[in-house]
């Protein structure tokens, strides 16, 4: 009897196992989406194949969680998810990779983006604040830490106020120049 028990799990382990796709098929049907995504001649992904990548990449992440293309995958979704105006779920996935994937290679740019979607798409100004001080903070020496601080500093302005405060700056550095050049000639 407990033979049988023991074979009767094993089978079913067998039977279930056969029955889902292989991490390699699943990743070789993503590869194949991908080059399927952007038709010749329109540089913009077709709406119904990017639903369905995006589905594609998370079933891969939560069948194959410790694989290293999961949180690959998940911040590609992410990105597609923004693109198509899916902001709060590109977050949540943002939010997944965060917290799951610590060793990810592309972490600051997770965190940058999770700010950027924040100030640019959804205009949350707090959220955003919040998200680019934590960027700042775990990756100060990141590539992308001046255009967080130059996010935080215009979080909240119009795109007129930011190009007229950069008319202010540079006004000021060349009468600062130009008094420089006229007390050196005295």
């Amino acid at each position: 009897m407990k033979t049988l028990k023991i074979t009767s799990v094993i089978v079913i382990a067998l039977l279930m196992a056969s029955c889902s796709p292989s991490r390699e098929k699943m990743a070789k049907q993503i590869a194949e989406k991908e080059k399927n995504l952007v038709v010749a001649g329109n540089p913009v992904p077709d709406k119904t194949k990017t639903k369905e990548i995006i589905e594609m990449y998370k079933k891969y992440a939560d069948t194959y969680p410790k694989d290293s293309l999961a949180p690959i995958y998940l911040y590609k979704a992410a990105d597609l998810s923004m693109n198509f105006g899916q902001n709060e779920d590109a977050i949540k996935l943002l939010d997944r990779v965060i917290k799951d994937y610590q060793d990810f290679k592309k972490l600051p740019e997770t965190y940058f983006l999770k700010a950027f979607i924040y100030d640019n798409n959804i205009k949350n100004i707090v959220k955003a604040r919040a998200a680019y001080q934590d960027f700042l903070q775990k990756y100060p020496k990141s590539d992308l830490a001046n255009d967080a601080t130059l996010s935080l500093q215009n979080l909240g302005k119009t795109p007129e106020e930011i190009v007229k405060g950069f008319e202010v700056k540079a006004k000021l550095k060349a009468d600062s120049a130009a008094a420089a050049t006229v007390a050196k000639k005295k």
